[in-house]
């Protein structure tokens, strides 16, 4: 009798504990394998992000052959992620511009394309860097070009390749956790199978369910979820850890963002500044021709519209060469320096002052007469 009571009870705690350990391993894998590949592709979407960061900070730099900010930016953003075991910078050919940190995994091809190649111990992200900025200087000399035309030419022009290598050793410890902490709650299972077995099944499942909502809505970008401590019981460190992962992402996200939004910035001040330096003369800080191109095509289409007075003066010194020949450069754009100042001082706020090159000057009249325009220039050859 003893025997076949123990012999129920064995297959009592079976039929029991086995369908509770079939459901129980079947969340624990279900949702480690979801876990698991999410947390994959977010590092994956994480180092992708960190290359086209680093990609769009150093393109200007890349365009014009600054080391010393690539450097700055390899440092910058090795420090901006500690994940990151080493930051390269390329040239199109495949020339080393920068770097910061070691990387341990071979450089993949750089062909051009996003390359994203992951292994057991690294990921390494191999990310091209195109121009999306074109700035064209006019030669004061030379006819002004078709300015849209260079520009949609140079859009798409390579100017190197951002790569970084990211540590798989946190993914990995993770994983590890996850695969002992689904190790634990089989055995306490089978533990508790006998009268706790359907409870804890329950239990489980609506804990499992709770975190798995917040995991899909921080798949979906939202970011401010987390797992309601309270409701949760047995998977307490998982919570924690995922809201505890999910607040870092928060963090380096916010971070990029700032980063991104920095970088931005100064991509468009170094823009505006060099748009700022073609559109004025160097020498005498009159209009440079590009300038006065753009606005007498704006005048002209305003005066034909408003049928209203467009006038222009076309200047030239006399004898310029000899003054440079005989009294040096320097005299020479003294000379040009002072007519220039002393054209702005007889034209108006409205009129635009420009030299076309050399000793060559133009002034561009709004709403003046050929006459008003004829009185000027004689004032302007008086002074």
């Amino acid at each position: 009798m003893k025997l076949e009571l123990s012999g129920v009870r064995v297959r009592l705690w079976l039929a029991t504990a086995l369908p509770a350990m079939l459901v129980i391993a079947l969340l624990v894998v279900g949702f480690a394998s979801q876990y698991g590949a999410r947390m994959s592709e977010a590092l994956k979407d994480r180092g992708v992000a960190s290359a086209r960061q680093l990609g769009s900070a150093a393109e200007f730099s890349l365009f014009a052959g600054d080391s010393e900010t690539l450097d700055r930016l390899a440092d910058a953003a090795l420090r901006s992620d500690v994940q990151l075991r080493g930051v390269k910078i390329y040239s199109p050919q495949g020339q080393l511009r920068a770097r910061a940190g070691q990387m341990r995994a071979a450089v993949p091809r750089l062909d051009g394309a996003l390359q994203v190649v992951q292994s057991e111990r690294s990921l390494v992200v191999a990310q091209p860097i195109y121009s999306t900025v074109s700035l064209p200087v006019d030669d004061i000399y030379a006819p002004v070009p078709d300015v849209s035309a260079d520009m949609r030419a140079t859009e798409a022009r390579l100017l190197g390749y951002a790569v970084v290598e990211m540590s798989m050793q946190s993914l990995a410890q993770q994983r590890r956790d996850l695969l002992i902490w689904s190790l634990a709650t089989a055995v306490g299972g089978l533990m508790l199978a006998g009268v706790m077995a359907s409870v804890l099944s329950d239990l489980v499942s609506a804990q499992i369910g709770r975190i798995n909502r917040v995991v899909q809505a921080v798949g979906e970008g939202q970011l401010g979820e987390r797992v309601d401590m309270a409701q949760i019981g047995i998977m307490r460190p998982l919570a924690e850890g995922i809201n505890a992962m999910v607040a870092q992402i928060a963090t380096t996200q916010d971070e990029l963002q700032q980063q991104i939004r920095q970088a931005t910035k100064e991509l468009r001040e170094q823009k505006d500044a060099a748009e700022h330096a073609a559109r004025t003369d160097a020498l005498t800080g009159v209009a440079s021709r590009r300038a006065f191109t753009d606005a007498a095509e704006a005048e002209m289409q305003r005066a034909l519209r408003y049928r209203s007075e467009l006038s222009m003066l076309m200047m030239d010194l006399d004898h310029f060469k000899v003054i440079n020949d005989h009294h040096g450069h320097a005299t020479g754009d003294a000379v040009l320096v002072s007519f220039a100042q002393t054209v702005l001082q007889l034209a108006r706020k409205v009129d635009m002052v420009a030299r076309l090159g050399g000793e060559e000057f133009v002034v561009l009249l709004p709403n003046i007469t050929a006459e008003q325009a004829t009185a000027l220039a004689e004032r302007i050859r008086e002074a």
